[in-house]
């Protein structure tokens, strides 16, 4: 597959839960403080009248909003590191940092300590990855525009950060932040299959 094809299927996967996301946030508005508090969440992502015979009942209560979630960020995760196989080793260690930080905060609720090492480690993982490769490109246009996004990220990280410690509501600002990495992701994305074309 070529790389086009692994970015199309990553954003398929990952489109599948940011729409989840946002459907909790807006039938939980009030009570959402923070994207962690709907991805870690253990209510059943089914939910079935009592009519439904037992067994099938007991299986579909099984499955939790943070098990949905956690298998589409699985598929999303293998083709990531199918992609970042082929673009650079530092680029794809940046990667796993981040899944690992990603399944972490998935799956430890947000009242464990342990939860923000994983959180810090995928936000890190973001900036650092943004960081090499705004300043270890070859044109200075994409130099400039990366930077720009880069900037951007620092200050969307520093808020959520500031949020975090006055214990207020996050989810606006912890959105920009992943829209940004976005936009950077598939701005890099195009502005190298675009310079390999030109070659």
């Amino acid at each position: 597959m070529d790389p086009t094809t692994h970015l199309a299927i990553m954003l398929a996967a990952y489109a599948i839960p940011i729409m989840f996301v946002y459907y909790k946030y807006r039938a939980a508005a009030d009570a959402t403080r923070s994207i962690s508090s709907i991805i870690t969440s253990k209510e059943p992502f089914i939910t079935f009248s009592e009519n439904i015979p037992t067994p099938l009942l007991c299986i579909a209560s099984a499955i939790q909003d943070r098990h949905f979630i956690a298998g589409c960020m699985f598929i999303m995760a293998g083709f990531t590191v199918l992609y970042e196989y082929q673009r650079q080793r530092w680029s794809l260690a940046t990667i796993i940092v981040l899944l690992c930080g990603i399944f972490g905060v998935i799956f430890i609720p947000e009242q464990n300590h342990t939860h923000y090492i994983f959180a810090a480690a995928a936000f890190f993982a973001i900036v650092g990855f943004m960081v090499g490769h705004t300043f270890c490109g070859t044109s200075i246009d994409t130099h400039d525009n990366l930077r720009l996004l880069l900037y951007a990220q620092i200050l969307f990280m520093v808020i959520t950060v500031i949020g975090v410690i006055q214990d207020t509501a996050i989810f606006a600002i912890e959105a920009l932040f992943l829209l940004n990495f976005a936009i950077f992701y598939l701005y890099l994305h195009f502005s190298t299959m675009t310079s390999k074309k030109l070659i």
